[in-house]
């Protein structure tokens, strides 16, 4: 049996991190939290297994999440049912459904032990964690599960625990009874306790399902909907936390340092994040607490100097960032029927790009403009639009267009500039999927070649070949510092411009790409699978 679990051990732990060229949090993955399942405390975090964002973890000394442990960092599933960390051996371990997941140093190069083999039902749920002098115990409801706290090796299943002394992490309650000590505390920033439940500064009702004493004067709280409350048993206070996104299926994000983000996924939507990459913190904008913020997907944004626009179906939400009022235009205000796949603005107006055309909205009155433009497009799918000085450059999915605002023309790219360099490629490319401006140029891309166009010497260059990215369907498009970064439908595609040399990060927590933003050394990407923080610059 011991040889049999150390094949097992070498054999998972090969598959634990991303690459052995990358450090534990080169790569952190951001999810929408669900419920608090477990909580336990080590020597400096206290840790929160959830419903679908992997392991929070909470720094204890400085009152503030850093980077969560999820499939990024090598588990077997961001649902994780029961977390517990040994005092004794330093050792993180957590429960998925199919796994029992542990860690030497808390962190990464997870080991998995699969639950078929330790002799457990195969519709057992692991509940609860805990440690003793000797062992690791499991609690899966109808046995325990007893494991050599270093190897992981079973060492029995017995009916209950064979010994004394077994200190155990929280586990998650059906109907949780919140202690009588804990119900008279204040609870901070709008929320009250009553009974058994949290009330949020907006009437919301939240059930608390799980609840853990720590060391230091310290108790934690985990709720239903992700929010933690950690507590003083001194000050008798609860303070709330809230980590972690709104959706876990990220269409879109404003390129800020604090950024607005939507999604998608309409029945497990629950609002617009915002979160303030460089601090970590996270701020939720629900929708059942936002006047004229109406619950709907959403699969592109802009934010101007005093608003923020949202791209739904057939809708716009726009933020008053002065007034904090939200209002909605919709196909009654003449937008086409159908999904708002883009946003650019200049002075006075904000143009529109969706699957079944363009639309020109003016900034203040919020109201159509029809033009001769409009007539063009129609029925067209517009992928993306970027404006440089008076030209709107529009991405279609067979046109490439550039409409001059001044002179009211609109030329294809064939015949916009010097196009000597791709003269004999010109006529092929199609299916323009990205624009991205930089410097001083503008990069468009195609299954078929990146395109480059110089503004200042008004010359056209493919910069990277179809080869280097496979010629897959371009999702998203980032070029910075002579990399080219390439979000397609299984991955990111990362190359070097001057030589060539392309790299594939096609980890299965990445996902489908369908946003990008580069911030000096970091690449936020966002997926079907979350909001993805890459610490690119060390591999490029």
């Amino acid at each position: 049996m011991t040889r049999l679990f150390s094949i097992i051990i070498i054999f998972n732990i090969l598959l634990a991190q991303p690459d052995s060229r990358f450090d534990t949090f080169d790569w952190t993955l951001y999810r929408q939290t669900g419920n608090i399942n477990s909580i336990s405390e080590g020597y400096d975090y206290a840790y929160f297994a959830t419903e679908n964002a992997g392991i929070l973890r909470f720094q204890l000394y400085q009152d503030r999440f850093k980077e969560p442990i999820t499939t990024a960092q090598g588990l077997t599933d961001n649902q994780i049912f029961a977390v517990h960390f040994d005092h004794n051996t330093g050792m993180l371990w957590a429960a998925s459904e199919n796994a029992i997941n542990y860690s030497y140093n808390a962190e990464g190069n997870w080991f998995h032990i699969d639950l078929d083999e330790t002799g457990l039902h195969r519709e057992a749920r692991i509940q609860q964690i805990g440690s003793s002098n000797n062992y690791i115990w499991i609690n899966a409801g109808s046995a325990f599960l007893k494991l050599d706290k270093v190897s992981g090796i079973v060492m029995g299943l017995l009916p209950l625990p064979d010994e004394d002394g077994v200190i155990w992490s929280s586990k998650k309650e059906q109907y949780l009874e919140i202690p009588n000590t804990l119900k008279n505390y204040t609870v901070l920033d709008g929320w009250i306790i009553s009974q058994n439940v949290f009330i949020g500064p907006f009437g919301k009702i939240v059930e608390p399902t799980t609840f853990y004493f720590g060391k230091n004067s310290e108790v934690y709280i985990g709720m239903e909907d992700g929010t933690i409350f950690n507590g003083d048993v001194q000050m008798e206070t609860f303070y709330p936390f809230h980590f972690g996104l709104n959706n876990s299926d990220i269409t879109a994000f404003t390129k800020f340092d604090n950024l607005w983000i939507v999604g998608q996924n309409y029945f497990d939507t629950e609002g617009v994040t915002k979160y303030n990459y460089r601090k970590n913190e996270f701020q939720h904008i629900d929708f059942e607490n936002s006047i004229n913020l109406r619950s709907q997907p959403f699969y592109s944004i802009l934010e101007t100097d005093k608003e923020v626009w949202l791209g739904g179906n057939s809708a716009i939400s726009i933020y008053n960032k002065k007034k904090d009022y939200w209002r909605e235009i919709t196909e009654a205000n003449g937008l086409p029927n159908g999904r708002i796949t883009s946003f650019v603005e200049d002075s006075s107006t904000i143009w529109v790009g969706t699957i079944r055309g363009l639309v020109k909205i003016s900034k203040i009155n919020k109201r159509t403009e029809q033009i001769d433009l409009e007539r063009l497009l129609r029925m067209q799918k517009i992928n993306d639009l970027e404006i440089i000085g008076d030209n709107l450059w529009i991405a279609t999915e067979n046109y490439l267009l550039i409409y001059n605002q001044e002179n009211n023309s609109l030329i294809d790219f064939k015949s916009f500039g010097n196009t000597e360099n791709i003269k004999g490629r010109k006529d092929i490319f199609t299916k323009f999927t990205n624009l991205f401006q930089n410097d001083n140029a503008i990069y468009i891309s195609t299954p078929i070649g990146i395109l480059k166009y110089n503004i200042q010497d008004e010359y056209w260059a493919v910069i990277v070949e179809p080869s280097a990215y496979e010629g897959s369907k371009v999702n998203n498009l980032v070029i910075l510092n002579g990399y080219c970064l390439i979000g397609v439908d299984y991955g990111v595609w990362q190359i070097n411009i001057e030589n060539g040399y392309s790299q594939l990060f096609d980890y299965p927590f990445i996902g489908s790409v369908q946003d990008m933003y580069i911030q000096g050394d970091i690449l936020l990407i966002g997926s079907e699978n979350g909001l993805i923080k890459y610490l690119w610059k060390k591999n490029s």
